[in-house]
């Protein structure tokens, strides 16, 4: 379940796929919404969208939680020095989109006047109100942050696929789901 000295453990790897696939859904979602005609479809994308916002900002805590209370592996060994820079870089932008992005989106929708109607169920009560400036900014700034991510997203997979092409040491086997290090 734990991360052991050379290979990532159940958990972390659950963490790490869960956001990404929440990742890659809202980005998809995100697209469809803005390119569908306005209608129910769109509305529909819209309360999705925003809701598994919510969601990931739940999980992107806990794993942040869990990365923070549980001792990672080793560096591949072989990594250079400027890899394992890129790689902490990496992973501190990523920690902060991941709280940033939704966070940002609240704001956004809040202030806008637009709420959340949690899956179609809750609707949230808006604490901050409708503040046309922060809304602009909140918007701007989750905008901002999707590129951030796709760029440190490309960052992150092309060390991987360089390590597993290039130099070919298995380095994807460490974090794959299904895959044990050799």
């Amino acid at each position: 379940m734990k991360n052991s000295q050379t290979r990532y453990g159940v958990v972390t790897k659950l963490f790490h796929w869960t956001i990404f696939l929440i990742f890659l859904n809202q980005f998809v979602v995100a697209i469809t919404m803005l390119n569908t005609p306005a209608g129910y479809t769109q509305g529909a994308l819209y309360n999705w969208h925003k809701s598994i916002g919510l969601i990931a900002l739940g999980v992107a805590l806990l794993r942040y939680t869990w990365r923070k209370t549980t001792p990672l592996p080793d560096w591949a060994p072989n990594l250079s020095p400027r890899e394992k820079k890129t790689i902490h870089w990496v992973e501190k932008i990523l920690y902060f989109c991941m709280f940033l992005m939704p966070i940002s989106g609240y704001i956004f929708v809040m202030t806008g006047g637009y709420g959340v109607n949690f899956f179609g169920q809750w609707q949230l009560p808006n604490f901050l109100g409708e503040n046309e400036t922060i809304a602009l900014l909140a918007q701007w700034t989750h905008r901002i942050t999707a590129w951030l991510i796709v760029f440190t997203l490309f960052t992150h997979w092309g060390l991987g696929i360089r390590h597993q092409i290039v130099h070919r040491d298995r380095y994807l086997q460490r974090m794959l789901p299904f895959t044990r290090q050799r």
